[in-house]
């Protein structure tokens, strides 16, 4: 019996030894699993809401209704996603903007910076209410 003891101690004190010695060389960083960078979370709301901008401007809804019916929705897709409350308003708006520009401006008569600016100025004006 005080063998496999005298076997089994210098063992353990190795493998403490060499595991404390690889946390120390490889320090470990919790990361929770709900952190997402906010530029994805961005574009992922962006593309969504461009999605269903479009969508409604094709189907032949005016440009209001067409954005009241895209921030209705979106607030409905994104209700339980905490970082919705804590997204910078103005980065969106620009993400928005750019992207609905792209996609369906023209039937807007909106195109390039003026057109941009003028529809970020529109969604912030329309996201406030």
């Amino acid at each position: 019996m005080k063998e496999k003891l005298n076997k089994i101690i210098p063992r353990l004190f190795i493998l403490t030894f060499a595991i404390c010695s690889i946390l120390i060389v490889f320090p470990t960083e919790v990361l929770s699993s709900s952190e997402i960078d906010p530029s994805i979370f961005i574009k992922k709301v962006s593309k969504s809401y461009t999605k269903k901008f479009c969508n409604a401007i094709g189907f032949g809804l005016s440009k209001e209704s067409a954005m009241n019916f895209s921030l209705e929705e979106n607030k409905q897709v994104f209700k339980k996603k905490k970082e919705i409350n804590t997204i910078n308003k103005e980065l969106l708006a620009d993400e928005i903007a750019i992207s609905v520009i792209e996609n369906c401006g023209y039937p807007l008569n909106l195109s390039g910076e003026k057109g941009i600016l003028e529809f970020k100025n529109y969604y912030l004006s329309k996201d406030k209410d």
